[in-house]
């Protein structure tokens, strides 16, 4: 693909997936604001957010499959307007049905953005530095959550805040204009389009003809698919309960346990939620060309491990008033051991044939995202009583390493060729 279709296409899942994260991370931010504006108890919008996250592994399934049928461009514009319009239909939320309703509707919008987009950067660029496009697109998930930030600290009301979630709704435009179908797509286009596939093998036949859910789920690719889903569940029951939990412990008053903080007081620890996870994405996904995918995966679990022992610790040792010491590093290695998803950005779409490369890693993905999202910040809200804030921010320290254990089965396919019409050969080699 020629340099500047590459950075088109680059530009694009780097806007796509900014904006998608700005979309997810917003509610989390106002959620003690829309529960008071609602007149509704705080663990409904905890609900809501799960139905956004749940509503993303429809989306993931849906999307990613339109990806492989139609063109990876013309469904992420399908999937950018939906996410956008339901988003900043919720300026107008005035009860918690039609919140349910539209954080569904976006779930399903965000869903669809996230195969799509590292599906397109992955055909565009060649072998060699493939890790580190992935980490760059991955990184665009912390500046959309300093995006909501900003929209945080603004001083719009949360109303005012998901009105501005309107504006990537006008960036479709530039993208049917502007950016092509990889090549890799228009192989396999051109393929289907003349009939010519492998009359020997039946099985790929079907598939390509009309790629399904089906296909991830048989023959070598459904212990893949099985594997990537249980790793993301882990992963995303790790980051949704301890994000949702830690902007709680920093709001809730002294006297439920929180540090009671304002939102001048909360920035430093949003800033860092943001800098250090950006540094690791990006620097993880770098990496994981140099060392392997799975390498640098299990060295961003470890660092989970150790960066969420750590933060229950200082947690559970906090005597008297203020912020107890050491909270801010123990919370900035946690959030560099999120750089763990710089590495997936590269991995999962090696890990399936063209064909499929949107289906397989949307179904795993947002699968995953929405069983450990829509379940971890109602565990986590249900153990608080009896665990505490040191005892529930621990538990994302196992999920990590849980996380790396299904990681390891996964096959080594770093840096492959990625041809228009391929069977699975290519897992044997790995």
């Amino acid at each position: 693909m020629k340099r500047p279709a590459a950075v088109s296409t680059l530009l694009a899942a780097c806007l796509g997936f900014l904006f998608s994260a700005a979309d997810i991370v917003l509610l989390i931010f106002f959620q003690q604001e829309v529960a008071d504006a609602l007149g509704v108890d705080l663990q409904k919008i905890r609900v809501a957010i799960g139905v956004g996250l749940l509503g993303s592994a429809v989306g993931g399934m849906f999307f990613a499959q339109l990806g492989d049928r139609l063109g990876r461009v013309r469904t992420l514009g399908l999937s950018v307007l939906l996410y956008s319009l339901s988003t900043g239909g919720m300026a107008l939320v005035n009860n918690l049905g039609l919140l349910f309703a539209l954080r569904f509707l976006a779930g399903i919008g965000t869903g669809g953005e996230w195969s799509l987009g590292f599906a397109m950067v992955a055909e565009a660029w060649p072998q060699a530095g493939r890790g580190a496009r992935g980490g760059l697109v991955t990184a665009m998930f912390n500046l959309g959550t300093f995006l909501a930030i900003l929209l945080y600290q603004s001083g719009l009301t949360w109303r005012g805040a998901f009105a501005v979630m309107l504006v990537p709704a006008l960036g479709v435009v530039w993208l049917r204009a502007h950016v092509p179908e990889t090549p890799a797509w228009q192989a396999l286009a051109a393929a289907r389009a003349r009939g010519a596939t492998p009359e020997d093998e039946p099985a790929l036949r079907e598939a390509l003809s009309r790629p399904s859910i089906r296909a991830v789920l048989r023959g070598p690719l459904a212990r893949i698919t099985w594997t990537t889903t249980a790793l993301f569940a882990f992963l995303n029951f790790a980051f949704y309960s301890f994000a949702t939990l830690f902007m709680q412990y920093l709001q809730s008053p002294g006297a439920s346990g929180g540090l009671g903080l304002s939102k001048a007081d909360e920035f430093p620890y949003q800033l860092a939620l943001n800098v250090t996870a950006l540094l690791g994405v990006m620097g993880a996904g770098a990496l994981s060309d140099r060392i392997g995918r799975k390498r640098m995966f299990v060295v961003c679990a470890g660092l989970g491990l150790i960066g969420f022992g750590a933060l229950s610790a200082v947690i559970g040792g906090r005597t008297g008033e203020g912020v107890p010491g050491g909270l801010f590093p123990a919370f900035a290695v946690c959030c560099l051991a999120f750089g763990v998803n710089g590495v997936l950005g590269a991995w999962t779409p090696e890990l399936y044939p063209t064909h499929l490369r949107t289906t397989g890693p949307g179904f795993a993905q947002n699968l995953g995202k929405g069983i450990g999202g829509m379940a971890g910040p109602l565990l986590a809200g249900k153990l608080l009583p009896s665990l505490g804030y040191a005892g529930v921010l621990g538990l994302p320290g196992l999920f990590f390493a849980i996380a790396a254990l299904f990681a390891l089965r996964l096959p080594k396919v770093d840096g492959r060729t990625l041809e228009g019409v391929e069977g699975t050969g290519y897992l044997e080699r790995g």
